[in-house]
């Protein structure tokens, strides 16, 4: 049997981070602890100066002991930032995961935060063997934005868990359902507006709750006759419940690097409603229903349709299961160990 490779993951952000590249770095890890034992030997580093003091935390919350030890410490075989970004250069082979290139689609107005933001984007470029991108739309922006060559992107996308899921919806209060972070690019004003824009059965029938971080007054308030619940940012478990009781999901991002909300909403068999921007059509493929981005009329519209048409929801939510089981957490955690094995090969064929 092959010696494992020996990967140090960058495990900075792995117990607060909530948000899909939360989920996306755990799922792997998961996966690879589970399922490739002989092929990989992952150790999480941090910049505690005491990392023992973290590893009953990481192990909680991984579900398994792993090592854990100083970034910097030592040399791997491969060295992988999930974070969208590098914060710090390791020895070796280095690959990292970009997720977006929103800091230079959208800069901040403010010098000092734009380059804060920028920063780790910018060390990737420079310092990165590889990068990993999560759709062709985020390996194009990898392109434009930080002139990487696209011949060292490799293209691999997101995923779910593949387990059986159930709709547990409510009928006596039914709910169109948002989950995102509060950021300009998700547009969660267009959603409030098309809200408003319903015709007046539908705004007192369906609430619309909103999942993330950071939501109310963000912007601004709720249109009149809107009903709307600020959940605010929520476990995992919270999560899946409210996917699996909604009636709609809608995405009305602008700007997306993948969008895992969409498949996560669909493994649960809810009808999907998303703007046509980015990413998101690559993603969703055939199982959504599309409107223009920005466009809140639109919206309003393709959402009446879908709260209406129970035919065309059914449709939605044949094509969504379809299209979720396709993609999954091992398939994505496969092809990233994969792709660490050929670079760690490549890096030792070229030292020889």
């Amino acid at each position: 049997m092959s010696t494992p490779l020996r990967l140090g993951v960058d495990a900075r952000k792995l117990l607060d981070d909530r948000r899909g590249i939360g989920r996306y770095t755990r799922a792997l890890l998961r996966s690879w602890t589970t399922r490739w034992r002989e092929r990989v030997a992952l150790t999480l580093l941090v910049p505690d100066l005491l990392p023992s003091l973290v590893a009953s935390r990481l192990a909680t919350e991984l579900g398994v002991r792993l090592p854990v030890a100083r970034t910097g410490a030592r040399a791997y075989d491969v060295t992988w930032y999930p974070w969208n970004g590098m914060t710090w250069v390791a020895r070796g082979v280095k690959v990292a995961t970009v997720h977006d290139c929103w800091p230079f689609a959208s800069p901040a107005d403010d010098e000092s935060i734009r380059r804060n933001e920028q920063r780790p984007f910018l060390t990737t470029a420079a310092d990165a063997d590889t990068i990993i991108a999560d759709s062709a739309f985020g390996r194009s922006e990898i392109v434009r934005h930080l002139a990487y060559d696209p011949a060292r992107i490799e293209v691999i996308p997101l995923g779910i868990d593949p387990g059986e899921r159930h709709s547990v919806i409510d009928a006596r209060d039914p709910y169109v359902l948002f989950v995102g972070q509060a950021e300009k690019r998700k547009d969660l004003g267009t959603l409030l507006s098309a809200m408003g824009a319903l015709p007046e059965s539908l705004r007192t029938r369906y609430r619309l709750i909103v999942a993330g971080k950071d939501q109310p007054g963000s912007f601004g308030p709720p249109p009149p006759g809107a009903r709307v619940e600020f959940a605010g940012e929520v476990s995992d478990r919270r999560l899946g419940e409210l996917y699996a009781g909604a009636c709609a999901f809608v995405f009305p991002s602008r700007y997306e690097g993948f969008g895992l909300p969409i498949l996560e909403a669909m493994a649960y068999r809810v009808p999907v409603v998303a703007s046509d921007a980015a990413s998101i059509p690559e993603v969703a493929g055939d199982a959504a229903l599309y409107f223009p981005a920005g466009d809140a009329v639109a919206l309003a519209a393709a959402l009446q349709l879908v709260l209406e048409d129970a035919q065309l929801a059914d449709r939605l939510r044949a094509a969504g299961r379809a299209r979720a089981a396709a993609l999954t957490w091992d398939r994505c955690a496969d092809a990233t160990l994969n792709l660490f094995e050929r670079a760690a090969k490549m890096k030792a064929d070229t030292t020889r």
